[in-house]
């Protein structure tokens, strides 16, 4: 059974998706920094819409970029977690496809979505497969999920036991994922979402209207930082549309991108509650659960992990 909030985020992904509001530009394709804009503008208005929205419209750029069909009107995830406890392990069929089976974590829409994409380790590569979740051995498993920020996604753990997936199911070749200059590309779409995610932050300060000169001072600070936020988004759309990149140069600006929208979103969080006090986050319930998401969902940067490979070699 399907949680009522769940339920709720279901249908208003639906009325998204039906709006057109998923039909993005392709990164790349000439107007990077609009679909930065619409990511932003999702996380603006709710950080768990903009959670699966990013993941569905990055499902649909995969998707065109290998030049494999969407399921019309499906609902798409990523599910690319892939640790020592999140690993699918696969052998190729008789008919070309692969059989798969294993454990995935942080499925985010697991019992709302229509599709995922599905990363499996198979001979000596990482291969990616569209799965619909109705397909036989796809078993979700709710629970677990302690924090109450993204409660709504119903993040789960997903097992698949002998799942088979057809040659026509399989996007790419053995470690295309991760080879593409798409990655990367698409890595700063989870940072539109954070910035999204501060303005919206920034947006309930500004309303709550305390007048007083250190709570004008934090809250143009925090303005600020949402408009570096934004420029940094706009210039990085720029020349990921003009660059001759290769994956390397993308990775590297996807990965300065991406620290710098977490240091502003950090410091978006730490001025917060010293603009408005405690009243939002204590009785404000959107607020707060805005607060939560953000904090948490800005660590899918990697930090120190992350920075280390910015840098270029040594001439």
């Amino acid at each position: 059974m399907v949680d009522p909030a769940a339920e709720r985020l279901q249908a208003i992904l639906r009325q998204l998706e039906q709006a057109g509001r998923f039909a993005l530009p392709m990164p790349g394709a000439g107007a990077t920094a609009e679909r930065h804009r619409a990511l932003y503008e999702f996380g603006r208005e709710d950080l768990s819409v903009a959670r699966l929205a990013e993941a569905h419209t990055d499902a649909l750029a995969i998707l065109a970029e290998a030049g494999a069909a969407s399921i019309s009107g499906s609902l798409y995830g990523v599910w690319a977690s892939d640790g020592s406890h999140s690993r699918l392990s696969g052998e190729r069929s008789a008919d070309g496809g692969i059989s798969l089976s294993g454990t995935k974590l942080y499925c985010s829409g697991a019992p709302i979505l229509d599709a995922a994409l599905v990363t499996v380790h198979c001979g000596q590569g990482l291969w990616l497969v569209a799965l619909p979740l109705d397909t036989n051995g796809v078993r979700i498993e709710p629970g677990g999920w302690a924090t109450p920020a993204f409660a709504a996604t119903g993040t789960s753990r997903v097992i698949f036991e002998a799942v088979h997936a057809t040659p026509a199911q399989i996007i790419g070749g053995p470690n295309w994922y991760l080879e593409r200059i798409g990655f990367w590309r698409g890595a700063i779409g989870p940072a539109a979402c954070w910035a999204g995610g501060a303005a919206g932050l920034v947006d309930a300060a500004r309303l709550l209207g305390r007048d007083d000169p250190h709570s004008r001072a934090h809250l143009g600070a925090l303005e600020a930082t949402v408009w570096g936020l934004q420029a940094l988004l706009d210039q990085a759309g720029l020349q990921i549309d003009v660059a001759a990149d290769n994956p390397r140069q993308a990775q590297r600006r996807a990965l300065i991108v991406r620290h710098l929208v977490e240091r502003g979103c950090v410091e978006v969080l730490e001025r917060f509650g010293r603009a408005t006090g405690p009243q939002l986050l204590a009785f404000d319930a959107a607020v707060a659960r805005r607060h939560a998401e953000l904090t948490l969902y800005i660590r899918q940067c990697h930090a120190e992990r992350d920075l280390e490979d910015i840098p270029l070699p040594r001439r």
